[in-house]
């Protein structure tokens, strides 16, 4: 399981290889990493802006970003094929804390879901694969 490391690390694709010539021929991966094609970041884009954050798609500490195309392409260059993929919204609990017990949070965690079904590059804050070694 790789949950938001590989785009702190130098070499994901090589972490990656490594991993999978550790791992058993049946071994699943699971992958996590940030969405940077989310809408904020193309609204902050258009507008002349790329702040480092402190967290969040713009971690200050990160080398690398991805959209779910250079996430897929990452994981063949480390020889994986992937199964299955999600993408996750923005934690919302961690935006509003003390909007949690609301009605208006619940619609939001609905209207995110909606917008996430209808355009999941657009409004995916995060994308999780599931992949498997593509052979020996």
């Amino acid at each position: 399981m790789c949950a938001d490391v590989l785009e702190h690390v130098p070499d994901p694709a090589g972490v990656l290889r490594r991993l999978r010539q550790a791992a058993k021929p049946e071994a699943r991966f699971i992958i996590s990493v940030p969405n940077v094609a989310h809408l904020a970041i193309r609204m902050m884009l258009l507008f002349g802006y790329f702040p480092k954050m402190d967290r969040g798609i713009l971690d200050r500490t990160h080398l690398h970003y991805f959209t779910r195309d250079t996430a897929e392409e990452l994981l063949r260059q480390a020889g994986l094929r992937v199964e299955a993929f999600i993408a996750t919204g923005v934690p919302l609990e961690e935006v509003w804390r003390t909007g949690r017990e609301t009605w208006l949070f619940d619609k939001l965690v609905r209207l995110q879901h909606i917008l996430i079904d209808l355009a999941p590059r657009l409004f995916g804050f995060q994308w999780i694969f599931v992949a498997r070694a593509t052979g020996p």
